[in-house]
């Protein structure tokens, strides 16, 4: 968001430092929130209705009934609704950030103009898509542990429980590895990059000449603000060059 929305603050001095200790926190945090279900969880027997049973380890007390209800409804909230909640408004304000400075890119209007709105349009559709696959992939999956926690004791043995099971558990995994194919199907420059990369790395790009730094610079250069009468000059490092661009606003 910050790279996107407030390009020039990634720069600042201490960004680096302020990144790797918010990154910390991050793994700090997913820690602490792990170890209730590592504290409480213990190994119980659990029947299913042809009177067989089996060994599994439930992550909370198994004291009350009360116990798996607020396990369930507590991964929902922490591990989904909070985090898309969070997800959708960042990607909100980057989609609209991108599609709004394509409509007010500086200068006539020309192919290298309207190759920077196509980019940043694509983009704001890519970060769109991600938010997408995060519920297509967590969703089932939460729904059916809410289901199976307020609804019945026992396990259901029949066909179709098994495969909606399969499928909400496969999905989830899937959230992991989705980002980068969806990548490759919606980014040209990534899926370019990628095939160059299935060879080892043997293909080798001609150097970029100014203009196609600036027409890939999309991303850098969208913290426009609608004032007509200054003029702002954005540098950015792409690529190993130091590209500067000035631009009347």
């Amino acid at each position: 968001y910050r790279a996107i929305v407030n390009p020039m603050d990634v720069q600042a001095s201490g960004a680096l430092l302020w990144t790797c200790v918010k990154a910390v926190g991050i793994w700090v945090i997913s820690v602490l929130l792990a170890v209730p279900e590592a504290v409480f969880s213990e190994v119980a027997h659990i029947g299913s209705l042809d009177n067989s049973s089996f060994a599994a380890c439930i992550p909370y007390p198994q004291t009350d009934e009360l116990h798996p209800k607020i396990h369930s409804v507590l991964i929902f909230l922490v591990y989904f609704l909070i985090p898309l909640t969070i997800i959708s408004i960042y990607y909100y304000h980057i989609a609209k950030t991108l599609i709004k400075s394509a409509h007010n890119l500086p200068g006539e209007y020309n192919e290298h103009t309207k190759k920077q709105m196509e980019t940043r349009k694509r983009l704001a559709k890519i970060v769109l898509v991600f938010v997408g696959c995060f519920v297509f992939c967590w969703f089932p999956n939460h729904i059916l542990y809410l289901y199976r926690s307020f609804n019945y004791k026992e396990i259901d043995p029949s066909l179709g429980h098994m495969i909606v099971t399969l499928v909400a558990r496969v999905l989830s995994f899937c959230n992991s590895c989705v980002n980068p194919f969806a990548l490759y199907l919606l980014s040209e420059s990534f899926r370019k990059h990628f095939n160059s990369q299935l060879c080892c790395g043997r293909k080798s790009y001609p150097e970029r000449n100014t203009s196609y730094l600036l027409s890939s610079s999309a991303v850098r250069m969208t913290s426009l603000k609608s004032n007509a009468k200054n003029v702002v000059t954005n540098s950015a490092l792409l690529n190993g060059h130091s590209v500067k661009q000035e631009m009347a606003l």
